[in-house]
């Protein structure tokens, strides 16, 4: 009769209460997660600490694995870095219901001074619960301090992107523990909603309190008697210096460079004295690249002026800001290639040309001029071969230099060689700069170099001769227009016409405009107009214009400015 009434109350509760709340506990969770981070962490003697992880991670839908961050290298004072040693001693991972089905596929790399595990089968994709076990060793991963030795480690990392469920861990260390703190979420927090159980003298179990969200983990710092641990301070400075004494490398470089530049790449200076005659074999256009040791559009400008000035151009004035430049004397025979090459692109389609519509592939001649002086300057010595040659060299170290900076600084970091890195960066700046300080000019351009520096004295002090000019006008006539290229050149040639606007009214010969207010100082005018024309058909079609021949542990303790994410060990992880 119980039995029959026993089970009718049975029924009756099953009927009327969800099934699925009985179970509920045993029911698989629904979001990726870590159910359960377990860590056993010895310390030794020699201050080795031997770590070994038990992930239990969750994985809703399929995925091939976990990633595994740790890092390797640690901040010191003034930003520098001293590395520590990851060794492996084991990993695997299996199904959380099978432990006998043991993986053990995995990469290793590193970046940014991090060790990455990448756990997994990428042929294969798993889901359900599974458990990662990581067992390694890290080495130099400890601080000192006058009055206690100290454990101080992070124990999951702040660097998950998935919430840690349970994170416990059993911790041994070499003395006597005579003080413990625990810090739990995000990096920087000073909570401790942990938990400490004292197994004896020497070891103790942590377990966090809390779920710890994204980004949040579980840190520790153990105290033990001054003594407890080696010695290894020395060890680690010497690992130190190694990591960083690249940072010295730009003083020899320096040292090297300034004196190879001096020795090779310099010229004597030379006493500069005012004159008004140019070098004989010299032209405007080969001057202004010798000076310059590039082309540029006064150059060419110039060398149209010298055209006419020798009687091969006749410029014409139409309005305020229209030249027309006419071949004039087209039996008189142009000696020299480079001025002849330029006066054939000028006149390309005709026998005349608005500066303003120059043909449009006038760069092509620009070109050329280019060309052909570059060939010059060294066929004629003015420039040097030989530091032609070394200013590449430096150049090309400069850019090599900082293309495996940019190439290599991951790697340096991860060795805790970031010194090495700044060292090769600062030392390739250093050959670019004292590149552009090699003078290619050999000992005839730069003799050549400061006789135009004389023309240019002369032409920026002409005030002081205009007695001259007043006592002599036809004789300082021919002054003018022989300098006039050579002002364009230096950019002072309104300054040098100003010096004449009063005594040079009549127009040159080769020069036609409106001559009721002729002046010097009008003809200056009207070569910066030619001069700005030609410029904008310098340049190739959309062109500029122009020619172009942390992480990880400070040196902090645990117990005074310790948080959650301090202290060595740490990093975090994902899946893939």
């Amino acid at each position: 009769m119980k039995k029959a009434l026993y089970s009718l109350l049975l029924a009756f509760f099953l009927s009327t209460y969800p099934l699925g709340m009985l179970f509920a506990q045993d029911s698989p969770p629904i979001t990726e997660q870590i159910t359960l981070f377990r860590s056993d962490i010895e310390q030794f003697e020699n201050t080795d600490i031997n770590i070994r992880e038990e992930i239990h991670y969750y994985f809703p839908s399929y995925k091939h694995g976990i990633i595994r961050e740790i890092p390797i290298d640690y901040k010191v004072q003034a930003g520098f870095k001293r590395p520590t040693t990851l060794t492996l001693n084991e990993i695997y991972y299996y199904p959380k219901d099978f432990p006998e089905r043991k993986f053990t596929q995995y990469e290793r790399s590193s970046k940014s001074g991090y060790a990455i595990f990448k756990i997994g089968d990428p042929e294969s994709t798993i889901q359900g619960e599974y458990v990662y076990v990581i067992d390694y060793t890290l080495k130099n991963a400890v601080n000192y301090f006058d009055e206690y030795d100290e454990l101080y480690l992070n124990i999951t990392g702040n660097g998950w992107s998935v919430p840690i469920i349970q994170a416990v861990s059993n911790i041994k260390v070499p003395g006597s523990i005579t003080d413990k703190i625990c810090y739990t979420g995000l990096a920087g927090s000073t909570e401790s909603n942990c938990t400490f159980e004292q197994v004896n003298d020497t070891e103790i179990n942590l377990s966090s309190n809390t779920l710890l969200g994204n980004l949040e983990g579980l840190t520790v710092a153990v105290k033990m008697p001054k003594g407890t641990l080696e010695d290894t301070s020395r060890r680690q400075l010497f690992a130190l210096l190694i990591a960083n004494i690249g940072i010295l490398l730009p003083i020899p470089t320096f040292i090297f460079l300034s004196g190879i530049v001096k020795k090779k790449g310099k010229n004597k200076k030379i006493t500069v004295f005012p004159h008004y005659e140019p070098e004989k074999g010299m032209y405007p256009i080969l001057g202004g690249y010798i000076y310059s040791k590039a082309l540029n559009n006064k150059h060419i400008t110039a060398e149209i002026i010298q055209l006419a000035i020798d009687g091969h151009i006749k410029i014409k004035q139409e309005g305020k800001r229209d030249y027309i430049l006419a071949k004039d004397n087209v039996d008189k025979e142009i000696s020299l290639e480079i001025p002849r090459t330029l006066y054939s692109g000028l006149f390309k389609k005709g026998d005349e040309v608005n500066t303003k519509k120059i043909s449009s592939d006038f760069y092509l001649t620009v070109r050329s001029l280019n060309t052909s002086l570059n060939k010059e300057v060294y066929a004629e010595e003015y420039f040097s071969t030989e530091r032609r040659n070394l200013k590449g060299k430096l150049v090309l170290a400069g850019v090599l230099g900082i293309f495996l900076f940019f190439f290599t600084i991951a790697q340096l970091s991860y060795i805790a060689a970031t010194g090495w890195g700044i060292g090769l960066l600062i030392s390739s700046i250093l050959s670019l700069i004292f590149a552009f300080q090699v003078d290619i000019r050999a000992d005839r351009g730069n003799k050549a170099y400061y006789e135009l520096e004389g023309l240019k004295m002369y032409i920026n002090t002409a005030e002081k001769h205009r007695i001259e000019f007043h006592n002599d006008p036809e004789k300082f006539r021919g002054v003018f227009e022989m300098l006039l290229p050579y002002a364009i050149i230096f950019g002072l040639e309104k300054k040098w016409a100003n010096e004449f606007k009063d005594i040079y009214k009549e127009p040159p010969s080769w020069y036609e405009g409106d001559m009721r207010a002729f002046n010097s100082y009008v003809l200056a005018n009207s070569i910066a107009g030619i001069s700005k024309n030609v410029q904008a058909r310098s340049a190739p079609p959309n062109s500029a214009g122009g020619f172009s021949s942390s992480h990880g542990a400070s040196g902090g303790s645990g117990f005074s400015g310790g948080s959650s994410g301090g202290g060595f060990g740490g990093g975090g992880g994902s899946s893939w």
